[in-house]
């Protein structure tokens, strides 16, 4: 265990480090030392049995490594296993709905439906499969298939549980099973870590430990695991303390100024967030020196993927997570669904579908936001998938500091730092809708706060800022009005070794950003500037 010297606290932490009370909630917002506030909260109190929570498995292993030895750091499905799900450790797994559609002779429909109902219930507090798990709309306009949806869901938990039956078991449905039991947790203390993101049977099991004192940590702020069926719990819960840290230890004042403006206009944060003073923040990346691209979704990664390997053949990239981790090798997959070369699939869920048309229309019935992604981004790219996958692949790097880029997106760029960030334009639009989702700007306050001195804002971002006055200091610091990004080479093969000369000209000008292309239209204009002997690019048919 490694141990460091106390540093000076602010005086939030010293009100967290003194609490007293038997329900603290923690408002913690983007690097402002949770982590080291929590350790020397343990470290004031050697003689009480500390559980930590932590949100996954890696963030419970670096804990560890942290906290003093009076604290045992786990995740809610770590003590679930050991008590119970190690009995379903030959069947753990997710269930793709087109199994359900075999082993119970149902729609596509119906079975995703059943599975979104099983999955809500496995994260709930009820102790039965109701039409409380299911669609609401479904339930308003079609009574007797909501019914027939929660039967089929019934008989579905069931076969999870049968350890004879071939559908797997999911982690949730160990960690229900285990609640169930309303196991006593042998400690004095329980910190509750990301409880902005804990589910809703996770959050009553530790409310019920009556006999310890909960503390709660978490920033409302970066709940974005709604889909999850997360429950807020910084927001659910009534403390008799509430202390907020607001001082970063990360990022400029700028950046912290960007993050206050945000959540004071779309989420009516009263709070400011102070950031260091001793950085100046720049409004863009150099992109000589290694730098981050956060994406919103796994489609706007590989998009800006897309135009890294098109335009810089030599740059390597190292994924958060590993490239096979992202749905880069089901775009591929779908890629062949669409070219008719089905031989060449790999994933079950893609082969059994006999035609693009097939899988396009699966993805709108069954409401898969995974399918429909992965269509959109094969009718984009077309036959250039193949290429941009394979340079992809071949340009990665497990190791980070051997990358000029490192890549990721919103959700798993959650509790990492870079000196330079630049963020993709597939993040939400400002302003937004009058019905926006407040998750989709938790996810953009997450990717901005994830820089410690250089970011580059999406377009809609920075429009935003500057229209409502937000001042981003003297020019040399502002942030280029890059030319527009398109989807890569779309230009006849006799043109494209001129665009690649052009682009590499125009990045080591500080034009474009590495993450980005040429616009067609600015190919042309440069073409007829440069006078005979040069062809026009035109567009692929």
């Amino acid at each position: 265990m490694t141990r460091n010297n106390t540093p000076q606290n602010t005086i939030e932490q010293q009100a967290v480090i003194d609490s007293r009370g038997r329900l603290v909630a923690v408002d913690a917002f983007a690097g402002t030392g949770k982590t080291s506030t929590l350790v020397q909260y343990a470290l004031a109190r050697p003689n009480k049995r500390i559980l930590y929570i932590a949100f996954n498995k890696s963030v419970a292993a670096e804990a560890k490594e942290r906290f003093p030895d009076n604290v045992e750091c786990r995740t809610t499905h770590s003590l679930a296993y050991a008590a119970v799900g190690r009995k379903f450790a030959e069947k753990l797994g997710n269930v793709p709905a087109y199994m359900v559609t075999q082993a119970f002779n149902v729609t596509t429909r119906r079975a995703k439906l059943a599975l979104e109902a099983v999955g809500a219930f496995l994260c709930s507090t009820d102790d039965d499969i109701s039409q409380d798990h299911v669609d609401e709309e479904l339930v308003e306009a079609n009574y007797l298939e909501a019914v027939a949806v929660v039967d089929l869901a019934k008989r579905l938990w069931e076969e999870m549980q049968n350890p004879r039956s071939p559908l797997k078991m999911p982690h949730d449905g160990y960690l229900k099973l285990w609640a169930q039991q309303k196991p006593r947790l042998r400690y004095d203390v329980i910190l509750l870590d990301e409880a902005q993101d804990t589910n809703p049977i996770t959050l009553d099991l530790v409310m019920a430990q009556s006999h310890a004192t909960v503390v709660l940590v978490g920033d409302r702020h970066q709940g974005i695991y709604g889909f999850r069926k997360a429950l807020n719990a910084m927001e659910a819960v009534d403390a008799e303390e509430r202390i907020a840290l607001t001082q970063s230890f990360r990022f400029g004042q700028r950046i912290a100024d960007v993050a206050t403006m945000l959540l004071r206009s779309f989420k009516g944060e009263q709070q400011t967030i102070k950031g260091r003073s001793d950085i100046d923040v720049r409004w863009s990346v150099d992109t000589q020196r290694h730098y981050a691209l956060i994406g919103r979704t796994n489609a706007g990664l590989f998009a800006a993927a897309a135009h890294i390997v098109m335009g810089e053949r030599n740059c390597r990239l190292h994924f958060v997570g590993g490239f096979d981790s992202y749905l880069f090798g089901k775009v591929l997959d779908a890629y062949y669904l669409w070219a008719d070369e089905r031989s060449k699939i790999k994933d079950p869920s893609i082969s059994r579908f006999t035609s693009f048309t097939e899988f396009q229309e699966y993805g709108e019935e069954a409401g898969d936001a995974e399918v429909k992604a992965l269509a959109k981004t094969v009718d984009e790219y077309r036959n250039q998938v193949p290429m941009i996958y394979n340079r992809m692949k071949a340009a990665e790097t497990p190791l980070e500091d051997q990358a000029a880029i490192t890549l990721t997106t919103g959700h798993r760029a959650k509790g990492l730092e870079w000196e330079q960030v630049s963020l993709a334009d597939d993040f939400i639009e400002l302003p937004p809708e009058d019905d926006f989702d407040p998750e989709e700007i938790n996810l953009l306050y997450v990717a901005v706060t994830r820089a410690i001195r250089c970011v580059k804002l999406p377009g809609s971002l920075y429009g935003w800022l500057e229209a409502n006055g937000f001042d981003f200091g003297p020019a040399e610091v502002r942030q280029p009005q890059h030319l527009q990004s398109v989807k890569p080479r779309l230009l006849t093969s006799s043109t494209e070794v001129l665009a690649d000369a052009i682009e590499a000209a125009a990045r080591r000008a500080g034009l474009i950003g590495t993450d980005e292309a040429l616009d067609v239209d600015d190919l042309v204009k440069l073409c007829e500037q440069l006078g005979e002997g040069y062809r026009t690019p035109r567009l692929v048919a």
